[in-house]
């Protein structure tokens, strides 16, 4: 299984490209930027290290057609993917903050949008729309010539959360993020990849699979589990019961919904602190989506990635928070060697 980095969006583009040049000395696969409604372009970001790496995957994640139409995303992908020689993925989702941040309409068929703007996307990268799209959600009416692109086409991933999303993804993009998935999960997940990839056009395919899953390794316990709970709040497509009641029983599930407000205020404030919610609640929720603790926990760690591994994912995507540099060296010094 190989590994992968997750960046936020605060790091100037400068900052971004040293942890691209770092992270292709350790052996890391892909750096994804995440794609938020207030900070530096995703896109953008990822130009510098285009220049200043040589085999790293540069994947800005996730974009909703929501919020770039189909073709946008397409022209932007394919001029990072002619920056880095084919070296570019995006990821291709329903999107939520930055979706939020602008109220954009969607549409209730959010599988459908999704699966449209992979087909368009795809289809750039093909040169296929020189006829165009005719899509039910998504259209393309002037034909469109991207035969400037010359790179190998970039790869579309999905960015799925629910079963209907990843069995569209498995069965018509070339990969898949799932986002903040606990391991207890796998077995629905896999299940309906199944479903996907039986009706791909090549099922016998390999099909990567990667899993976003937040990194808060620190030096103490104190500091990890502080910018833990600080981040904890988004993480499970915001608490939903869809992920939680894996890892909480019914009555704590219910104290969470009950005081969701208290811990998002945890994440806008970075404080730390959760009233209302006990320990005995926000742990379970830290430790089933997050990677957590100090430098006596890795191990543990590490073998939770193993067992992903052998449950199906071809790559895991750690999102790094504070310290980005210091939490890079940690990963590529004992979790890249102990994938591989």
């Amino acid at each position: 299984m190989q590994v992968d980095i997750i960046l936020g969006p605060n790091l100037t583009p400068a900052e971004v490209s040293e942890l691209g040049e770092a992270a292709e000395g350790y052996g890391i696969r892909a750096l994804w930027v995440s794609n938020y409604h207030t900070n530096w372009d995703a896109f953008l970001s990822l130009a510098p290290v285009a220049h200043a790496t040589k085999r790293l995957l540069l994947a800005p994640m996730a974009i909703s057609p929501f919020e770039m139409h189909p073709l946008k995303i397409a022209n932007a992908i394919l001029t990072l993917n002619e920056l880095c020689d084919g070296r570019a993925i995006v990821s291709i989702g329903a999107g939520e903050g930055l979706t939020d941040a602008i109220a954009a309409p969607k549409t209730k068929r959010i599988v459908r949008a999704v699966r449209e703007a992979i087909e368009i996307v795809q289809a750039a990268g093909a040169n296929a729309l020189t006829q165009g799209y005719d899509g039910e959600i998504f259209k393309v009416v002037f034909p469109c010539d991207q035969s400037w692109a010359k790179a190998p086409a970039p790869k579309v991933y999905a960015a799925a959360m629910g079963p209907q999303m990843m069995a569209m993804g498995a069965r018509l993009a070339d990969g898949m993020q799932l986002g903040d998935m606990p391991l207890e999960r796998m077995g629905e997940v896999n299940e309906a990849i199944a479903k996907g990839k039986a009706k791909r056009a090549n099922a016998a395919d390999a099909f990567p699979l990667g899993n976003f899953f937040g990194w808060h390794m620190k030096e103490t316990k104190q500091e990890a589990y502080h910018e833990a709970r600080g981040e904890i709040a988004i993480r499970g497509r915001q608490l939903s019961d869809d992920f939680i009641s894996y890892l909480l029983g019914p009555e704590e599930c219910q104290i969470v919904r009950e005081n969701f407000p208290a811990i998002m205020q945890a994440m806008w404030t970075k404080s730390g602190d959760i009233p209302g919610v006990p320990d005995e609640i926000i742990n379970p929720l830290i430790h089933g989506m997050t990677a957590t603790g100090d430098m006596a926990d890795l191990d543990r760690e590490i073998e939770r990635f193993q067992k992903f591994g052998k449950a199906g994912l071809t790559e895991i995507s750690l999102r790094l928070h504070n310290d980005p540099l210091d939490a890079l060296k940690v990963i590529g010094e004992h979790v890249v060697p102990a994938l591989r």
